[in-house]
């Protein structure tokens, strides 16, 4: 097999799955009939609507993905690592990483020098670029691959090995694995990794979120869209009159001439709709749906989808009686779980990016990622915990990186307590000695100036 067809099977594999993905998240999913003939009669009706259970799922991961520091082995790479953030505006776009790696599972970083030899971070969609691994070593990279169609009738290509960046161009509006590429120009990577980096929420490939609350949302979707065709009949339901004799001034629905069938189809199926049948003798209405035939089987939905995907049932009621305490930290231990596990994955992804950064500007460093805390604690709890730890023997700065301080803040507080500290060792000397020590501190002062 060529790398070319290779290369464009990896991308288009994977791609309905991704789109499978974004759809459950932007509750863009239609409803699933029975029947053709159901999906017809509702059609015509215009409504389209459903409650997107599967966003809350994935943020409920994605929202406490947050970086609170980055560390480095070396105070130049650490200085590197904060501009390289800083010039790409990371800070602000690390949460659209995090999310959509949840959302879709996977996600990939591209690490390469600009003209002016500034490193850029650039984010690539799963539904256009993909890591090709060798299939004995999930780790062992053997290229990447970026694809999309830059124009109605072309596509582009560029392959990405620990050598150099191919790039082709084939004049196709609708690429597969046997279009013919054409190469346009190769550039040479002297720093001999693959400058693509993989972030995913499982190994070796990710996995939505929501994935397992798929189902469940067709079904949330389907009784909350039918129970929205039932709304009109709660306020004008179908009425109905049977008459006892086909003599007199009887309103018209059945004609002589007609079949039985035919005359049947006059009767219109509707809100307000008044079914008037020869020989009257009673008068009534057909009884409408009971709500809670479909609101009871989607709160079950949702009780479910809380229970395979570890998401506490309080994200998806704000308006319930949300637990606190030793219960909310009960009910939110398996979601913390899953939280940790994903800072792993996409720590040490993160890391990868920033080491790469630093070998393409000739500078040696290990990175390591903190993150923001993430326990189910209110503040007075959780600085209880740091205090505790300190007393333990942890570090200070330490303390601050697991609560969630940035590196700059860490330093900033650091001095401040280092210059309160010395504050307090002048005023507790005797009266005499701190107006030597201001003589002296005087003095020198006057013989600087």
């Amino acid at each position: 097999m060529s790398i070319h067809k290779e290369a464009v099977g990896a991308v288009l594999d994977r791609r309905p799955h991704y789109k499978t993905a974004k759809s459950y998240y932007d509750g863009k999913v239609p409803e699933v009939f029975a029947t053709s003939r159901l999906r017809a009669a509702f059609a015509t009706t215009g409504i389209h609507a459903n409650i997107n259970f599967c966003r809350p799922i994935v943020n409920a991961v994605a929202n406490r993905l947050e970086i609170g520091t980055i560390s480095a082995s070396s105070a130049a790479a650490k200085q590197a690592v904060e501009n390289i953030r800083a010039k790409n505006h990371l800070e602000y776009e690390e949460p659209f990483l995090h999310n959509q790696t949840c959302a879709l599972g996977d996600y990939y970083v591209m690490v390469w020098p600009d003209e002016e030899g500034e490193i850029q971070v650039s984010f690539l969609s799963p539904e256009n670029a993909t890591i090709v691994y060798d299939p004995m070593n999930h780790r062992k990279k053997l290229y990447g691959v970026q694809l999309w169609q830059s124009d109605k009738n072309e596509h582009r290509m560029n392959i990405l090995t620990a050598d150099s960046i191919k790039k082709y161009r084939a004049q196709t509006g609708a690429v597969t694995d046997a279009t013919q590429w054409n190469h346009v120009d190769t550039i040479e990577n002297p720093w001999g990794e693959v400058p693509m980096f993989h972030f995913r929420t499982h190994m070796p490939e990710g996995r939505p979120e929501h994935y397992d609350a798929y189902d469940l949302q067709n079904n949330v979707n389907k009784l909350f869209v039918t129970n929205m065709h039932t709304i009109d009949y709660q306020g004008a339901p179908t009425r109905w009159a049977l008459s006892s004799s086909g003599e007199g001034g009887e309103m018209s629905d059945f004609e002589d001439g007609e079949t039985e069938r035919e005359n049947m189809g006059t009767l219109k199926n509707g809100p307000g709709e008044l079914w008037f049948l020869k020989n009257i003798s009673h008068v009534g209405e057909f009884k409408p749906a009971d709500p809670a035939v479909f609101w009871n089987p989607i709160k079950e939905s949702v009780r479910t989808m809380s229970s395979v995907t570890d998401t506490p049932l309080h994200y998806f009621d704000r308006t319930g009686n949300n637990p606190t305490g030793d219960g909310l930290r009960t009910a939110e231990a398996p979601l913390l779980k899953k939280i940790q596990d994903r800072q792993r994955l996409l720590g040490y992804s993160w890391g990868q990016v920033y080491e790469f950064a630093l070998k393409i500007m000739g500078i040696n460093g290990q990175v390591t990622v903190y993150w923001k805390t993430i326990d189910a604690m209110d503040e007075t709890e959780r600085w209880d915990v740091a205090l505790k730890k300190i007393n333990s023997g942890l570090s200070h700065r330490q303390a601050l990186r697991e609560g969630g301080y940035s590196g700059e803040e860490i330093e900033k507080i650091m001095a401040e307590r280092q210059q309160e500290q010395q504050e307090g060792l002048y005023y507790q000397r005797s009266p005499q000695a701190r107006v030597n020590t201001d003589k002296d501190e005087t003095q020198v002062v006057d013989n600087d100036e």
